[in-house]
């Protein structure tokens, strides 16, 4: 026979609840919500104190290359370049959780450009971004880290 204790039942009667799965289900919409709209808005709109807030200090960018970038690097970018690709959006494959404030994101950006040759593309790639609870910041969640892989740009056939 097992015995529970008193913390693992309490744990899991708490995860069980329904007032649980709703608070878990919020937290999700609202994380879809910040990868699809909020962050991508950060990059569209070069809101440089909105990216500050969200990205944690110590934010590290993985690029598909494998190189890193910390956070100085990432509002850097933003505050010197235009960023508003064709059509851009980003779906969300699932979410992660790791504990009750960190999760794992992962999803594809989709949006149209043109290739090295100018010609037109769809591109794409795949992110994994790892985010905690920051209840003290203005989205309530902070980034940790985001690491893109995947990246190509598929050439458009003309009819």
């Amino acid at each position: 026979m097992k015995i529970i204790t008193g913390a693992a039942l309490l744990s899991a009667l708490i995860v069980a609840s329904p007032a649980a799965a709703n608070d878990r289900a919020a937290d999700e919409a609202q994380l879809r919500h910040i990868k699809t709209e909020t962050w991508p808005g950060f990059y569209r709109n070069q809101d440089v104190e909105g990216l500050s807030a969200y990205l944690a200090p110590g934010f590290v960018n993985i690029a598909p290359d494998g190189s890193a970038s910390e956070r100085a690097a990432e509002i850097g970018w933003v505050a010197e370049n235009q960023w508003n690709p064709t059509n851009f959006r980003y779906i969300v494959d699932r979410i992660d959780w790791f504990g009750p404030d960190l999760v794992m994101v992962t999803g594809r950006g989709l949006s149209e450009r043109t290739d090295e040759q100018g010609r037109p593309c769809d591109h794409s790639y795949a992110s994994t971004n790892m985010v905690r609870r920051a209840p003290d910041t203005a989205l309530g969640w902070q980034a940790l880290a985001s690491h893109v892989s995947g990246t190509r740009c598929v050439v458009r056939v003309e009819d």
